[in-house]
């Protein structure tokens, strides 16, 4: 067969162990990024010889599926979320990734493994799983809990580490060849790369989304963000940088904003189907062969990759001002190596500094911790049981006084809202309405009142409101998705106003005050009452 043939079936191949693996990981609840790495050993060269691993068209569809991921992560950052996890995530993330990376380096140092590759694999031990471990705290339901925070920052600092740490692999596989110029010219120019990705995002809220709205649709936004992918993966090649770093740069700058969901609704076929072929072929990569060659490094390594972890992470949490108990327990979640790991140890071994054996045993590894993360997290749930770090949550703020509000926008026109801003129309403030359809605003505009329809989760529409003089806000849509990013356009665009929301269910409580809510309620409480219970308290302190 040729190589277009041989491409073709690898891939065949790959998509129907990815079918068949997914099926069964979301029958039996388990990780399907295990069951790719799984499903990749079996029927790789040192399983079944079903993949030809050497195969450089295929290698090339697997670097794409790193690059989509890393493109989802950046968009996925929110800086409000961020700003509310506290200054923990840049002094905990690296601290854990200090206390992890330097004693794994040094006992890859004392098995023979030459500095470079020491380093490389160290910095890779010191990686977790972003997507288990969020998803296991999820599941357990601390994932907004003051241990659960701190453990999200960690995970973020280190998904962000993972840009420099790619462009540390060139740099140590060229120590011994290249002056100190080469580095200071390295550096400067990833300076210059990073200086340049707010400034593209701001051009791009600026310029390329209101064109977006102007045209509503989702195949030429589909088509940006490919674009801005694909070129930033480009420019960071052709300025000698790796293209995870173009990737990630591209999902930043198209991070934050209100089409971030919809470009990640978008590209999500394209970063599942690239992932399953990038993790497959990873897995394809693991020999068992040389397993038996050296089984004590493996059966040793286990113990010690989650020992060093479990304590690099109790550090970090433990100074950001949790017990030891806490950090510990916590830590146990942090103890596997993660997905973004293998990102460093494929570069590696194209810069050969490690071996296709140090590889492979640090592939068994990965699994096997892997495999661990959602029952170690259980059981440190378990054992805190309903200690005070894992109950607290984001709290709304205390009533108190503060400048008169004489404007009130009301987002959502039913019952309940009706009853509310009846209460706030009889304090004296000017009531304005937002509604999606033009049956409820049209009564309204008959009897004397500013009513917009329109969807409130556009600025454009918040802006036609004029939210940006109202003082109070609420919020009384029906769906929890849609008031979410209500409540965190508001927020963007006034500071100063105070935001009332209602959810339909409790878990999104904490989500709404995390984007910036004020006073939460939910529909398992009187939400009449309880909105005009916060009415006459503000009324009370003199808000009105």
């Amino acid at each position: 067969m040729d190589q277009l043939e041989i491409l073709a079936l690898d891939l065949i191949i790959i998509l129907a162990a990815g079918f068949v693996s997914g099926a069964f990981c979301r029958y039996f609840h388990f990780s399907t990024i295990v069951g790719y790495l799984v499903v990749g050993a079996i029927i790789g060269e040192g399983g079944l010889g079903f993949l030809h691993t050497d195969n450089h068209d295929l290698q090339m569809l697997a670097e794409i599926g790193a690059l989509f991921l890393l493109f989802s992560i950046g968009t996925e950052i929110s800086w409000e979320e961020l700003r509310h996890v506290g200054p923990w995530i840049l002094i905990s993330g690296f601290i854990q990734l200090v206390a992890v990376s330097i004693p794994a380096s040094f006992l890859f140092a004392l098995i023979g493994i030459p500095w470079q590759g020491a380093c490389l694999m160290g910095a890779a031990v010191a990686l977790s799983s972003t997507v288990l471990v969020f998803r296991a705290l999820h599941e357990a339901n601390v994932a907004t809990s003051p241990a659960g925070l701190r453990s999200v920052g960690i995970l973020l600092f280190q998904d962000m580490a993972i840009v420099p740490l790619m462009l540390a692999v060139p740099l140590l596989s060229a120590s011994g060849e290249h002056s100190s110029e080469d580095f200071i010219r390295l550096g400067l120019v990833s300076l210059f790369f990073v200086a340049t990705i707010p400034i593209l995002a701001f051009a791009t809220r600026r310029f390329a989304l209101p064109l977006f709205t102007l045209l509503r649709s989702r195949e030429l936004l589909l088509l940006f963000a490919l674009a801005l992918l694909g070129g930033g993966c480009f420019v960071a090649h052709i300025l000698g940088l790796p293209a995870a770093f173009g990737a990630f740069g591209a999902g930043l700058i198209l991070g934050g904003n209100r089409f971030t969901q919809q470009v990640d609704a978008l590209t999500l076929p394209f970063r599942e189907s690239f992932a399953a072929v990038f993790f497959i072929s990873l897995g394809g990569l693991l020999n068992f062969a040389l397993l038996l060659d050296s089984p004590l490094v493996v059966i040793a390594g286990f113990p010690l990759v989650l020992l060093v972890k479990t304590l690099g992470a109790g550090i970090a949490i433990r100074v950001s001002g949790m017990s030891w108990r806490v950090a510990l327990l916590m830590g146990l979640g942090l103890s596997q190596i993660g997905e973004l790991s293998f990102l460093l140890l494929s570069a590696g071994m194209d810069e050969k500094l490690i071996t296709a054996e140090n590889y492979n045993q640090m592939l068994v590894l990965a699994i096997g911790t892997m495999i661990l993360t959602p029952g170690l997290i259980k059981f440190a749930v378990r054992k805190l049981g309903d200690h005070q770090a894992l109950q607290t949550k984001r709290e709304e703020k205390p009533i108190e006084a503060r400048e008169s509000i004489r404007e009130a926008v009301v987002i959502g026109v039913g019952p309940v809202a009706r009853q509310v801003a009846s209460r706030i129309e009889t304090s004296g403030a000017e009531v304005r309405f937002v509604d999606l359809n033009s049956v409820n605003t049209y009564p309204l505009v008959q009897a004397g009142f500013r009513a917009v329809t329109g969807d409130a989760t556009k600025r454009s529409t918040l802006q036609e409101a004029e939210i940006a003089h109202a003082n109070l806000a609420l919020v009384a849509v029906p769906d929890d998705e849609a008031s979410v990013l209500i409540v965190k356009n508001i927020r963007a665009m006034n500071r100063r106003c105070t935001i009332l929301a209602r959810c339909r269910y409790q878990r999104n409580r904490e989500r709404l005050l995390l984007v910036g809510a004020d006073y939460v309620t939910d529909e398992e409480s009187q939400t009449a009452l309880t909105l005009i219970g916060m009415i006459e308290k503000l009324a009370d302190s003199d808000s009105f």
